[in-house]
Order: C-alpha cells, then structure tokens, then sequence
C-alpha cells in the first residue's frame, strides 16, 4: 500500500544556483515522503530535456506526476518519497529475473573486482555469444553493440551490403530504435531522401504486403519487423503471417531480419523465431541478454555475418561493444534462464493475469482487449480485436490514462503510455497477480462511474 502523508505547509523557491529549495512541515516535525520526488523532478526539468532520457517517462500518456525511483528490489520499484510499487514496467522488459537478482549482482560485483573496460577481446564474450547461438538456431555467429538502436541499424548497413539493394521495407507500429532510415515518418529532422529508401506498410495487413512485395520486392536490402509487436502495446502476428513474410522474402532474394529486442529469451529460449516457427536471416538482439544492462546484438548465419570487419567490407566498431559488465550480468541471466527454464510458469501467471483482467473489465461493463503472448501483455480499452496501429489508435486512450493512474494511486506500477507492454518477470507471484486484480477492480470501477456520468 502507499503510505500518505499530509503536509501542514509547504513552501518552496529558489536556492543557490538555481536549485530548488522546499520546506515541508508535518505532524510531529517530520519532513514529507512526497517532497523528494518533487525536488528532483523539478531539478531534473532543468538540466534534463523534459525531465527525462526518454520521451515515455515523462507520463504525458496518462498525464499526472512523472514517478522519481531511487531503487528496485525483486518485484518492487521504490520512488524517492519510499513508497514502493508492484512493478510491471520491469525495465521495459529487460528484467526478466527481477531487480537485483542475486546472481546478477554477484557477476557484476566479481567484475568490477576485475576491471570494468579491457578494451580488447575476453572471455564472457565468447561465452555469452555462445549462449545465444546454441539457444538461436538461426544465429551462428554475434555481433555485440551497445544498444537495440545500434544493432537494427547494424543489420540494416549489413543487409544493403550482402544484397546491393537500398530499399527497406518496415511495418507501421514496429520500433527499431532512432536510426534515421527506421524512423522514417516518426520524427522531424530527417532529409526527404530517407523517405526513398524507407517503405512502410501496416501490421498484419497481408494484402498491403502482398501488393508491396509485388511493386518493390527486388528493390528491397531487407525486411525489419518485431514478430511479436511490443511498441504500440503487444499486438500479435495473425496465424501464417510470418510464414508468409518469409516465403516472400526468400522468392525475393530479400534479407529477412527479426527485431527481438524485446522478445528475444522472453516468449521462449528460442525467441518468437522459435515460437512461430519461422527462420530469420538476421536476428537482433537486446534487454534480456544484458541482464538489465545497456547491450545490444546481431546475429545470423556465418556466410551473413562474415560481410562484417574486420572479415568483410562492412564496417562497425565502438569502444563500448562488448562492455564487460553487460556480458557479466548478460552471461549470469541466460545461465538462469537455460539452468531452469521459467516459461511454463510465467505463462500460467500471465494467463492467470490476462484472465483476471477479463473478469474485472466484465464485471465492471467495460470492453477491453488484452493481447499476450507469454509473460508480456497489453490491455486496451477497445471493443475490437487489437490487430493493427490503426486498430491501437481508436482505443480509448483516455481511459487508459485513467487506468494507468488509478493503479499507481493503489501501488501497481504499469507503463505510463497505452503503447508500451506490461512484463512479469520470474519474482512475480500469484500474490502479486492477485494484488493487481484487486487494484485493477478498483480501477475500473472508478472509470465506470466517470463514463456514466458523462
């Protein structure tokens, strides 16, 4: 539960070098639990663009206060003011042991016992890459980077190498990260000629995909998409839809890369790859193999990956690529995950959770939609099946925001925009299930009365 406090007074203004100076006075003399979070906040607003390192934290989805956290423990997230959530942003999915799990932590420390940079070649890279390409049948050899971003924009130079084409072909609702030609249509600050060399078709629309491999599949370097989408909230591949995409891709002699940065070691061992049985030339990475830390991964066949220095003619390189924390806290999660496998479990908390979810929104009378795959999932306020961006966009955002507020006023933590997913991680509990059943109740009553009475 949270715990509030009411404060008697409250002033604030500026001190020294602009900060901000807050004086707070409660019962008994004690200084508020909420002002901390305040302070920082603000302190971030002025030297942070935003207050925030990325646009989603800055809650403006779901409007209200942006949450300051200090520290995570197992399942829980703990703000600045110490109140504690049940946490089910879990790293944007990267956590998938939890906060601080305690095998994580000791790899880490043993490292930096060790030295945090070599700069050169080590052994936790061979053994992490080794990890994914016995998991990954599709993958015989790893290119580490340091982040998703620079892995799909990695994959991207490789395939226009192998394939001396320079279109791309990408899917409306797929994110894979901020490089120029994968953000086309998505950002200001981009030249025209990007839009030439970017094509873009709807999720799961086959007949848009049919029609665009007709008109530019021998124009095409390669096809980007995340099997299992995670950045418009989880909308998953109608049956047969991959299978297509790689029959056609393969008659067009087009690279076929799969972004599972966020479903790589999450849906399965395997990945989605090995979930719906389809085969990718290129496979990229993230999250989860880092154990929480900043990384990224490409990975696919020898005759593919050999196009990369210092073998091939296609150049990448940075200092950080390989860093040794991340191949420590990386190594120590894939041995967890491959030692005892968690996926039966989360998959009946997540269908315990899905479930749950359905009754609640039933017994309240407000339709909603809940896509999952696995231990990720995302509810939509809806009355349609959730299949497309197009689909995504006429749910109700408003009620979503009221949700998403809702329950972080009865200490349930989910992502603070209608587009992201909701991760369980191997910490969760039926406890927890059952904690944000009960708040999610609460929540959408709440929203009822509101609806009624407008």
């Amino acid at each position: 539960m949270i715990q509030r406090h009411t404060p008697r007074s409250h002033t604030k203004g500026m001190g020294r070098n602009g900060r901000v100076r807050q004086t707070v006075r409660l019962r008994g003399g004690r200084a508020s639990r909420r002002v901390a979070s305040a302070v920082t906040w603000a302190e971030a607003e002025r030297v942070l663009v935003g207050g925030v390192n990325s646009p989603v934290r800055a809650f403006r989805h779901i409007g209200g206060s942006a949450l300051v956290l200090k520290e995570g423990h197992g399942p829980y997230v703990i703000d600045a003011d110490g109140r504690r959530f049940v946490d089910f942003i879990m790293g944007w999915g990267a956590l998938l042991l939890g906060h601080d799990y305690s095998s994580v932590i000791h790899a880490l420390q043993s490292r930096m016992k060790r030295g945090v940079l070599l700069g050169l070649t080590h052994q936790a890279e061979v053994e992490l890459a080794q990890r994914i390409v016995d998991a990954v049948p599709s993958v015989e050899q790893v290119r580490f980077t340091v982040s998703g971003s620079e892995a799909c924009m990695t994959a991207g130079r490789l395939a226009r190498a192998c394939t001396r084409r320079s279109k791309i072909l990408t899917f409306e609702g797929c994110y894979h990260g901020h490089g120029d030609t994968l953000m086309v249509g998505n950002t200001a600050g981009l030249p025209g000629a990007f839009s030439e060399a970017t094509v873009s078709v709807p999720f799961n629309d086959r007949e848009a995909l049919e029609r665009v491999m007709v008109r530019h599949g021998d124009e095409f370097a390669c096809v980007i998409i995340e099997p299992v989408a995670a950045n418009m909230g989880v909308v998953i591949p109608e049956p047969g839809y991959l299978a297509r995409l790689r029959t056609l891709t393969s008659r067009h002699g087009v690279l076929l890369i799969f972004d599972e940065v966020v479903t790589g070691f999450r849906v399965a061992c395997g990945g989605a790859q090995a979930l719906f049985n389809v085969s990718p030339d290129l496979t990229v990475f993230g999250k989860i193999i880092g154990g929480g830390l900043p990384i990224g991964a490409l990975g696919g066949p020898r005759r593919i990956m050999q196009r990369l220095a210092p073998v091939g003619d296609v150049y990448h390189g940075g200092t950080f690529a390989g860093h040794p924390l991340s191949m420590a806290a990386g190594l120590a999660t894939l041995r967890e995950l491959q030692t005892n496998p968690p996926y039966e479990r989360l998959e009946r908390l997540g269908e315990h959770l899905q479930d749950g979810l359905i009754d609640v929104s039933q017994r309240a009378g407000l339709p909603v939609q809940i896509n999952r795959v696995g231990s990720m999932l995302t509810l939509f306020f809806s009355e349609i099946p959730i299949h497309t961006l197009a689909h995504v966009k006429a749910a109700h955002r408003d009620r979503f925001a009221q949700w998403a507020r809702a329950l972080l006023a009865r200490g349930i933590l989910v992502p603070p925009s209608p587009y992201e997913a909701m991760f369980l991680s191997t910490v969760h509990t039926e406890t927890h299930i059952e904690q944000f059943l009960r708040s999610a109740r609460q929540a959408l009553q709440h929203i009822k009365t509101r609806v009624s009475a407008s």
